[in-house]
């Protein structure tokens, strides 16, 4: 379909499609130790769902809800190892715990993410709208600091689910200074990890406008926005975590993009700093 935001890419897509499908054996996770964050429902269930599909060898369920983890397992093939593991990304002693616990890893995605009360900054609850910063930026660097030393030292691959909105003007999502901000500053932090990791494969996602807690949460309405399946960002962070998406290192993308046109701009996008975070035309061209 056509775009109907801002896009990198002639199409877009609302759904999943053949080239990002778990099943392809060009995506296969066959052997590898696949860390979700905030598994427990939503996008991360489902994204656990896309790797069991694509055969990982474990599945690790991280998040806060024993009972919703549980039914992310339950929903998982028969022939898939997982292992549960109740922890709050934030809390950096618990982490370290489900760290020992899994040992040697390849794929972490973040799903984990918190959405503070919509308001203006003068009237916002201060606790509140640092909860934000809390998950989505203290949450990432901590499940980073945690999880590195048992990285599998020949590649390991760290997706976090952000949000693309983040290249917004302030103007046009007024209220949102706590989930923005703290998603930008998110966005940054991968993109030094990329940078300081040579064998780390990092990038942030923009999954789409899913119906999940957070959008609604955060205010936004279904029937005023293009909405997605939540099987396109579940499918699209397994092929984000394939060979053909290395050359998105330390960049930020939206899983409504079309993989094989992106795959046609990888050297443009290489190149220079095309898709990571920065002040609106920096380098200035008068200069």
């Amino acid at each position: 379909m056509q775009p109907p935001l801002p896009s990198a890419t002639p199409t877009w897509h609302n759904n999943t499609y053949a080239t990002i499908s778990p099943q392809r054996r060009e995506l296969s996770a066959a052997g590898k130790t696949v860390i979700i964050i905030g598994a427990g429902t939503g996008i991360g269930r489902e994204t656990a769902k896309a790797y069991g599909s694509a055969g990982a060898a474990r599945l690790v369920l991280v998040g806060r809800n024993e009972y919703s983890l549980n039914e992310t397992a339950s929903s998982l093939p028969r022939e898939i190892s997982s292992l549960v593991c109740v922890a709050d990304v934030t809390q950096d002693k618990r982490m370290q715990d489900v760290a020992r616990s899994v040992g040697m890893w390849d794929i972490i995605v973040l799903c984990a993410a918190y959405v503070s009360d919509p308001s203006p900054m003068a009237s916002a609850n201060i606790d509140e709208w640092w909860l934000s910063f809390e998950t989505n930026t203290k949450g990432t660097f901590v499940a980073i600091k945690t999880f590195l030393p048992t990285a599998n030292p020949s590649k390991a691959t760290i997706l976090a689910l952000t949000t693309g909105t983040t290249a917004m003007p302030a103007a046009m999502i007024p209220g949102l200074s706590a989930y923005m901000a703290s998603k930008l500053a998110q966005t940054k932090i991968m993109e030094f990890l990329a940078a300081e990791n040579p064998n780390v494969f990092a990038a942030t996602v923009h999954p789409g406008m899913v119906e999940t807690g957070i959008f609604t949460k955060s205010g936004a309405k279904a029937e005023m926005l293009p909405m997605d399946k939540v099987q396109l960002p579940a499918h699209f962070l397994v092929w984000m975590s394939s060979s053909e998406a290395a050359f998105l290192n330390g960049r930020s993308v939206w899983a409504n993009w079309d993989v094989e046109e992106l795959k046609a701009q990888a050297n443009s996008i290489q190149s220079g700093i095309y898709m990571t975070s920065g002040i609106n035309g920096w380098p200035y061209t008068n200069m």
